[in-house]
C-alpha cells in the first residue's frame, strides 16, 4: 500500500511542472531586472563622464587669463604684433579669432600664427609662457586708439586698447 502511495505521486507530475515552471519564469525576471540594471549603470556612468569633462571645460575656461605685454603696429610694414602671456592658472591657451577694431569697422583674423619670443612657433601657451603673433595687411593710421581682441579655443575672449 505504501508502494502504491509513492508510485502515484512519482506518475502526478502537474504539481511539480507547474513549480518548476514558475522557478524558470522567476529566474527569467531576475535576469532580465539584472540586465537592465547594468545598462541603467553603464548609461549613467556614460553621462556623469560627459558631464564631468563639461563642467571641467567650463571651469577651465574661467581659470584662463591673458596679459596683454605689449602691442607694437608697424607703419611702413603694415603689420601688428601682439605681445602675450599666459598668466592664468590653466594650460593649453590657443588663439582662434583675433579682432582689430576701432569705432566704425573691425577686421577678424581666424588663422594666427603664434610664437614663442625666440621665434620658434607654438600651438598654444602653457602656464607663464609668453608669445605672440604678428598680423600683416593691417593698415590703421598713427595716433587712433583700436582695440585688439583675442579669442581662445575654450571660448575666452580678453582685450586691449592701443594707439598705433
Amino acid at each position: 500500500m505504501k508502494s502504491t502511495k509513492n508510485l502515484r505521486f512519482f506518475k502526478n507530475k502537474h504539481a511539480v511542472s507547474a513549480v518548476i515552471s514558475n522557478i524558470i519564469l522567476v529566474a527569467a525576471v531576475i535576469t532580465i531586472g539584472f540586465a537592465a540594471i547594468a545598462w541603467t549603470y553603464s548609461q549613467s556612468s556614460a553621462y556623469m563622464a560627459q558631464y564631468g569633462e563639461s563642467v571641467q571645460s567650463d571651469v577651465d575656461k574661467l581659470r584662463e587669463r591673458v596679459s596683454f605685454e605689449y602691442v607694437f603696429y608697424n607703419n611702413t610694414a603694415k603689420s601688428l604684433s601682439v605681445y602675450l602671456m599666459n598668466s592664468g592658472k590653466v594650460g593649453d591657451v590657443n588663439f582662434t579669432t583675433v579682432y582689430i577694431s576701432n569705432s566704425s569697422w573691425i577686421v577678424t583674423f581666424t588663422s594666427v600664427q603664434l610664437k614663442f619670443l625666440n621665434g620658434a612657433s607654438t600651438p598654444d601657451l602653457d602656464m607663464g609662457q609668453e608669445g605672440y603673433f604678428a598680423l600683416g595687411s593691417v593698415t590703421l593710421q598713427s595716433g587712433n586708439a583700436y582695440t585688439v581682441k583675442v579669442v581662445t579655443w575654450r571660448g575666452s575672449s580678453f582685450e586691449n586698447t592701443f594707439v598705433a
